[in-house]
């Protein structure tokens, strides 16, 4: 890819960025593969890349289907069809397996009446069930807004499965870091502390019951990988929360067009269920908090903004309401609130925001609003 950098729209370009929105869907990376599959429908049809557009169309019907959105999965499914079934290119549809069972027994469902489907789903290699593929697929599924939760395969991870505290903190820490190699020596003074009289050991048996943990029936793959002393998440075997909110805010800065961009923000916005790693107070996880907490308040900004621009005051509210105890002592989130709530008339809330800046201010600062601030509110309040 780095070679179109220039060029993104060529073929070869294309074609790269699809199989990575494959590999994310092979690793049931839902949110991701569906993000990278969307980028290539416009320039998919501007250009007429049937065949790969008509896989990229097909990754976004069974995204669609497995997320419960079946009609626009349909709609997703018909174009794939069509753009496939005039080529004849029967292998592709094929190579897909169980999701092209799935995509091709819901056109039928629906009355689609087509050899070309009749004939993907005879010549599939012991048809598969949806449950049992589900059912077989290793996934693991971290939540690290809040207190932290990891699943399995949909199930979640009981404490009696993690057997310590430990083990559970220890992937925690490995997902901060995902991405770095860290010397063992590294890992333990983050968990157990420089001053603890432990054993070295004591890492070992965390990560062999971190290990057991994430085991799916007779499956045990490393998920930590090791080399020379030094440890890694194998990210490629997580979906991890964080990654596909930071996924979506890069999105939404770079579109162009202010209602995808909202569309992206308000994406970023419903992953966010609280302080990043709520219950852990590790110094390690204080840096990442405070970068995750900032960039949702910069998000609820956003969406304030443009639902003001678009003349819908009530969702302005609910995000700005988000916003303010976030950063208490903010003047521009209360101007914006201010504003939200005189644009619903609502004259009550427009006091009561302004009162609440003034007694925080007050209390925190010794000061009082700018000046800039106490001229919006007379003029909001007439």
């Amino acid at each position: 890819m780095w070679s179109y950098t220039g060029n993104p729209d060529t073929y070869e370009s294309y074609v790269c960025r699809s199989v990575l929105a494959d590999v994310a869907l092979e690793n049931h990376q839902l949110d991701k593969a569906e993000a990278l599959f969307a980028e290539l429908v416009e320039v998919g049809e501007r250009r007429q890349f049937r065949i790969p557009l008509a896989m990229v169309y097909f990754g976004l019907a069974y995204i669609h289907f497995e997320t419960k959105r079946s009609e626009r999965g349909l709609t997703h499914a018909r174009n794939a069809l069509r753009l496939i079934e005039a080529s004849k290119t029967f292998q592709l549809f094929l190579d897909q397996g169980v999701r092209s069972q799935i995509v091709a027994e819901a056109l039928i469902r629906v009355g689609e009446k087509s050899p070309f489907l009749e004939r993907v789903l005879e010549n599939l290699p012991e048809k598969q069930t949806v449950q049992s593929t589900v059912q077989d697929r290793h996934s693991i599924r971290v939540q690290c807004f809040g207190p932290l939760h990891v699943f399995v395969n949909g199930a979640e991870v009981s404490q009696e499965r993690w057997v310590s505290a430990k083990a559970r903190d220890l992937l925690a820490y490995f997902v901060t870091t995902r991405g770095e190699k860290v010397p063992a020596e590294k890992i333990f003074d983050a968990i157990w502390g420089e001053k603890e009289r432990t054993s070295r050991t004591a890492f070992h048996t965390a990560l062999s019951r971190l290990r057991n943990a994430l085991k799916h029936k007779e499956e045990n793959p490393r998920l930590i990988l090791v080399e020379v002393g030094e440890y890694w998440l194998d990210s490629a075997r997580f979906n991890i929360d964080v990654d596909e909110f930071d996924s979506a805010l890069a999105k939404a800065r770079a579109s162009s067009n202010s209602t995808t961009r909202a569309e992206w923000y308000e994406r970023a916005v419903s992953l966010y269920r609280g302080e990043y790693l709520q219950n852990m107070y590790y110094e390690w996880v204080f840096a990442e908090r405070r970068r995750l907490t900032q960039s949702y308040l910069t998000a609820l900004q956003e969406l304030t903004t443009y639902h003001l621009s678009n003349r819908s005051p009530k969702q302005a509210v609910v995000c700005i309401e988000k916003a303010i105890p976030l950063d208490l002592l903010n003047e521009d989130l209360y101007c914006h609130a201010m504003r939200a709530y005189a644009a619903l008339n609502d004259r009550t809330n427009v006091s009561r925001i302004y009162v609440e800046l003034k007694r925080l201010l007050r209390a925190e600062l010794n000061a009082v609003p700018l000046a800039e601030t106490d001229k919006l509110y007379r003029e909001l309040i007439r």
